[in-house]
């Protein structure tokens, strides 16, 4: 009797095809396909380049690449401003996170290993809401030129908002800024492998006291949280003719744990730029 509810149970179950090579190479292979690829793409990137923290003897280096980047960055390619007008503010900008890197020790700049050349640039580096309570010496700002002032004041008040939505927060970590020369873009895997390298967000977090990241970004939800996905519109035309694209959408605001809590609007800042003449309208 046992026999038989033994037999008719397992008569009961569905028929399930043995598990064929074949099938387990269509199953697993490209998964399996798609790793090895990237393990030989970051072995490339460990051979062909090499990476160190900037500092002060960094820093022509760092504008000459800088002037490569911003060729690629649409906010100020839109304003129509020649790369001289901006030049004292993105001065600053490495200064502050050379700064910033005597704590964070976090943002640094790429070689290549066979030309000894200056390839790219990443840079994180705190925010405060009151700069004398930083843990680092924030240098001073140059004087600026007018277009300088209108938008850096704007991104600053962009980022303010954060103070009103989070009161009891002090700092946050501006979103990581890579920018990679345009000749080593192709599919070498660079990117990928330096947007984590030696990112360790919870001892910058210790170190910096910020408690926020901020990112201007879409986001979407996958299986391990939220993937930053930048969008491509609205599109402006800038100074040469050329069609660029603007982040729009929200500044999104990730707690420490990178989980999703509030997010900014970002387009009240392109409006004013627009209103003040610093964008085709």
């Amino acid at each position: 009797m046992a026999v038989s509810r033994v037999s008719r149970t397992v008569a009961s179950l569905p028929h399930r095809p043995p598990l064929s090579l074949s099938r387990l190479r269509d199953k697993y292979y490209p998964n399996v396909a798609r790793t090895w690829n990237y393990a030989i793409k970051y072995r490339a990137v460990a051979e062909n380049y090499r990476f160190e923290k900037i500092d002060d003897h960094h820093l022509p280096q760092l504008m000459d690449l800088s002037k490569g980047f911003y060729e690629d960055e649409s906010v100020t390619r839109a304003t129509g401003s020649t790369m001289e007008g901006f030049r004292k503010g993105m001065e600053y900008a490495f200064a502050y996170a050379i700064a910033a890197n005597s704590v964070t020790n976090i943002s640094d700049i790429c070689y290549d290993n066979k030309t000894n050349k200056p390839i790219g640039i990443r840079m994180i580096h705190p925010y405060y809401r009151d700069p004398t309570r930083a843990p680092f010496s924030i240098p001073a700002s140059a004087s600026s030129t007018d277009q300088e002032i209108t938008l850096f004041t704007l991104l600053d008040e962009t980022f303010n908002q954060v103070w009103k939505r989070f009161p009891n927060e002090n700092a946050i970590l501006k979103g990581e800024l890579i920018y990679i020369d345009r000749a080593y873009r192709a599919d070498t895997g660079l990117y990928k492998a330096w947007i984590d390298y030696d990112v360790d967000f919870p001892t910058v977090v210790k170190q910096s006291g910020a408690g926020i990241y901020a990112i201007p970004c879409t986001a979407r939800q996958t299986k391990l949280g939220y993937t930053a996905s930048y969008s491509r519109d609205p599109h402006v035309v800038n100074a040469d003719g050329e069609t660029v694209p603007l982040p729009q959408g929200d500044i999104r605001l990730y707690t420490i744990d990178m989980r999703t809590t509030s997010s900014i609007n970002v387009k009240p800042c392109w409006e004013k730029m627009k209103a003040c003449g610093m964008m085709p309208k």
